[in-house]
This record gives C-alpha cells, structure tokens and sequence, in this order.
C-alpha cells in the first residue's frame, strides 16, 4: 500500500509538472509572436515612410542598418527588390498569404516552418500607395527548435523536478500511511485516524470479540486435550486428511527420535518410513481400522490406526503407538526355548528309542547289545545333564532353591576342576596350563565350581589341537579376577553379543560334533549376577577366546 502511495503521489507531481512547463511553453511562444509581429509592423510603417520620399529606392534600403530581410514586391507579384536574394530569381509572391492580406486589407502577417522545423519566419506585409507591397521577415527558433537549445537546461530541471517529486512523494506516502500503520489491532474503536476507515475498524472490532471469544473455547479445548495427551504412556500421533501431523505427544516423538515441534504440519512419513505404519494407515483407509508391529532396535510397538469421520466423511487419522517390547521380548524367548528345549530333548531321546527298538525286535547282535546298551546310557546321561542345567537355570532366574552365600577361598575350587577335567583336555590333545593366587569371596560353592567347570569345559571342546588352556586366578585390594582363555577357534565378532542366551551356538554344524547343552556360558552368566560378579569375554576368530570374571573379595591371603 505504501509503495502504491507514493508511486501514485510521484507520477501525479511528475505529470504536474511537465504539463505546466509545457503550458507555459506554449503560452511564452505565443506571446513571443505577438511581440514579434508588432515589432515588425512598426518597422514596417518606418521603412515605408522614408521609402515614399526617397530619390533612390534601393540605395535607400540598402542604408537601412536593419538586420531583418526587406522585400519589395510589385502589385502583379514580381519582386522589385529583397535584402538577402537576387530579385530576378525570386518566384512570383503574389499567392504569399501575407502579400494577400496586404493587397486586400492594407497589411498582413504569416509565419512559416523552415524546412528542418526548427527556424520560423514570421513575414509582416504593408500595402504602400502606389500599390506595391513592402514586406519585413524575422527569423525565429520554433518550439521544436527552442525545445532542442533549451535540451540540456529541461533535462536539468526535469531531474530536479523528478528529485523534489520523490523526496516529497516519499514524505506523503509515510505521512498517510503512518496513521494505518500505527492502528491498534487489539482495540480498533480506540484509534484516531482517517473518517473514512471508521467502518472498517467498526466491523474489525466485532470480528475481533467474535474471534477471542472462539479462541477462548478452543483454547480450554486445547489445554483439556494436551493434558490427556501428554501424560499418556502410548503414543498417540493425529493426522488430517493429507497424512500430515496435526499434533504428536511426547511419548510418540521419543518413540521415533524426533522434537515434537518440529514434525507438526510434515507427512507422516517423514516421521517413520516403515512399511509396517504404512499398512497400517492403508487399512485404516479401506477398512476404517487397522493394526501393524514395527520394530525399532531393540524395541516392539503396536500401531492401532483409526479413521475419524465428520458426517460419514473421513476427516482424519488417529494413531496409538504402543511399546509392548516386554510382551514381544518374553514371547520370542518363550518360543525360542520352547524350539531349543524340544530339539534338544529330542536329540537324544531318538537316540536312545532306535538302540532300544533295535534290542526289543532283536535286529542287534548278542555282542552288539553291550555297546548299543552303552549309548543308550550316555544318551540318557546327556539328557540327565540337559534337564539339569535347565532346571539350574529356572532356579537361577526365580532365585530359589539358593543356599545362603559364605566366604569360600576361590583357589581350591579351582584346582579342583581343573583336576577332573585334565583327562578331558589330554584326550582332545590340548594343554592346561594354572595360574592361582589365593582368593576369598562370597559365595555359594555349588555356584562357583559350576563357573568354573563350564568356562574351562567350553575352552577345552572349542579348542584345536595342541591348542592351550590358562586358568589364573589373581586377588586385588577390592576384587578376583578369574580368567580363562584358550587357543581354540574363537568367536565372529557379530556373535558375542548373543554367546550367553540359551541354546545360542556359533556353528552349529561344529556344535553337533561336540557334546553340550548349549546353556554352558548361560549359566555362568546367571550364576555371576546372583553373586555378584561381573563376567566379560573377549574373542577373536581363529585366534582364541578369554572370559574374565570380577567377584567382589573379602580380604587378600597370600
């Protein structure tokens, strides 16, 4: 509005201006001519005088010290004489609009371009009494050819005008709208201005109390909603139409790693990508509801995705996201268990049912039946082993069935296994090699020689041949370190996080060739936390494996 303010006041003062100094123009050259014409005409009336009483016409008017051209002219037309051109070589002037006038009035004037328009020659012509006609002419720079001097001198003042005209336009537009610009928004009746915007601000007012008064209500809406929202532990995202973010909770934005400010009014894509939330949101679309699983790291969330409809017409989409992690987590292990128990259950019992089904329909040689008899013995033995250490490990997680803790020295217990174990290790062609120190902790020594027992087990079975075992054992001002490390085949990087959950073994196909339940390293961990240790493994493929356990110590003997 201001730029328009001041264009307008600029042009109209611009306009102004140059058509007052063409009128002025206009009105100078016409005055100019009048003055002109009367100056020729009295030096018309003088010339003529003297020409009536002089012995000599053309001496005579050669004598006149006049600078304007003098042109006598015969009543048929013919020229007697002129100041600036041989009179011989004059054509006829008696068709001269001035020479007429002359002839028929007694004088005339005319006045004509030269051919370039920018002379004028203004002709004044007298009747003298014996008919001939004198004749003065004067020469004049037209308008055109004023305008063309006077070139330099306009465009001067034309650029001053157009200076004057912008600083004075700049001035007004500020100064008109300066009121406007300073009206009170918040109370329009109590603005002085300009009459003419009294309407205006009449019906801004009550637009205006209208308005509070809807912002009001919306406003206790608002704050009625947010408060549910954002104390709520699902997630919950609306959507309009568009899929577009029309408000997000807080326990939504954490969800998906973002600031809830900054995701209003984007797709909800730009949320989450998952072609689980986009199932979701298409049958919701379709079928007005619909439900998906997304998984974000760690974590397991429902999306329930709802159609919201304003007179039967979809008007948005309500999301709730909710974290059922715990749900999923227990069900994966209950199922994974469920998997690994049957499978290892089932191992040896197939085992142990084809030598007895071999035996029952007497298919097995008398001298076979010793050995098959042998098998069925370890089998059952390994399935002895494996119902044990699952039901160790139940009695780990509920901590039940555990003897109260007691200071036991770590050292005995530990040459003590490795004393059993030795003929394991010579048979597998591996060496074991002990480091002990005296160390006493608190514990349950059932728990111990287990940690122990299954942490060199697992260094002699996974080792290679004439490949090493090292047990130490070494006490500090505040802890135990107990460290096993081998030789052996070692541990891909990506699997170590996942060595000490039930069942999970690296190689399968090797673990089939090797004796075990696969709960080893599971129950170390367990039995480590019930007393309060601490275990780290360390693993390298090709090159060996090491499993350091801190206990808490009592004292130091040494």
């Amino acid at each position: 509005m201001r730029q328009r303010i001041f264009w307008n006041i600029f042009l109209s003062s611009l306009i102004a201006a140059l058509l007052l100094g063409g009128a002025i123009l206009a009105m100078q050259y016409r005055v100019f001519e009048k003055l002109v014409f009367t100056e020729l005409a009295g030096e018309c009336e003088y010339v003529a005088s003297g020409l009536l009483s002089a012995q000599d016409e053309q001496a005579y008017l050669l004598s006149l010290p006049s600078s304007n051209r003098l042109t006598l002219i015969n009543a048929d037309g013919t020229v007697v004489f002129d100041t600036t051109s041989d009179a011989a070589k004059l054509e006829n002037h008696l068709n001269r609009p001035e020479v007429i006038a002359a002839q028929k009035e007694g004088s005339g004037t005319s006045s004509r371009f030269s051919d370039t328009q920018l002379i004028r020659n203004f002709y004044y012509a007298m009747k003298l009494p014996d008919g001939r006609v004198l004749r003065i002419a004067d020469s004049q720079q037209s308008v055109i050819g004023m305008l063309n001097a006077m070139l330099p001198t306009m465009l001067l003042v034309l650029l001053t005008i157009a200076l004057v005209s912008l600083f004075f336009s700049r001035y007004a537009a500020k100064t008109i709208i300066r009121p406007i610009n300073a009206l009170d928004m918040s109370n329009p009746l109590g603005n002085v201005t300009y009459d003419e915007l009294a309407p205006l601000l009449t019906s801004m007012e009550r637009q205006r109390r209208e308005i509070a008064s809807r912002m009001a209500a919306l406003s206790e809406k608002q704050r009625e909603f947010t408060a549910v929202a954002e104390n709520m532990r699902e997630g919950l995202i609306l959507l309009d139409t568009h899929d577009r973010m029309i408000a997000i909770n807080a326990s939504a934005a954490r969800t998906f790693g973002s600031d809830a400010q900054t995701v209003l009014g984007a797709h909800i894509l730009m949320l989450n990508r998952s072609v689980a939330l986009q199932q979701a949101l298409e049958q919701a679309k379709t079928e007005g509801a619909g439900t998906a699983t997304l998984n974000r790291g760690a974590s397991t969330y429902q999306i329930l995705a709802n159609t919201v409809l304003d007179n039967d017409k979809p008007a948005g989409t309500v999301l709730l996201v909710l974290d059922i992690s715990d749900r999923a987590a227990a069900e994966k292990m209950r199922k994974e268990f469920s998997a690994n128990v049957s499978h290892e259950l089932k191992t040896p019992l197939t085992s142990i049912l084809g030598y007895a089904e071999i035996m029952r329909d007497g298919v097995a040689k008398a001298e076979d039946t010793k050995r098959f008899a042998a098998k069925i013995h370890d089998e059952a033995q390994s399935l002895m082993s494996l119902i044990d250490d699952i039901i160790r490990l139940s009695q780990l997680d509920e901590k039940t069935s555990l003897p109260e803790m007691t200071q036991i020295d770590l050292k005995p217990i530990c040459e003590d296994v490795c004393r059993r174990l030795a003929p394991l290790a010579e048979k597998a062609g591996v060496s074991l090699v002990t480091n002990l120190d005296s160390a006493r902790v608190r514990g349950v020594p059932k728990m111990l020689e287990e940690i122990v027992r299954n942490l060199v087990d697992n260094a002699i079975k996974y080792n290679t041949t004439n490949g090493s075992v090292g047990v130490s054992l070494h006490a500090g001002e505040k802890q135990a370190t107990l460290t096993v490390s081998d030789t052996g085949i070692g541990i891909p990087q990506e699997h170590l996080a996942r060595v000490f959950e039930r069942f999970y073994r690296v190689d399968r196909s090797r673990n089939k060739q090797i004796n075990g339940t696969g709960l080893g390293l599971s129950i170390v961990k367990h039995a480590a936390e019930t007393l309060g240790a601490a275990v780290h493994l360390e693993s390298k493929l090709g090159i060996g494996t090491t499993v350091t356990i801190t206990f808490p110590t009592i004292d130091k003997t040494v």
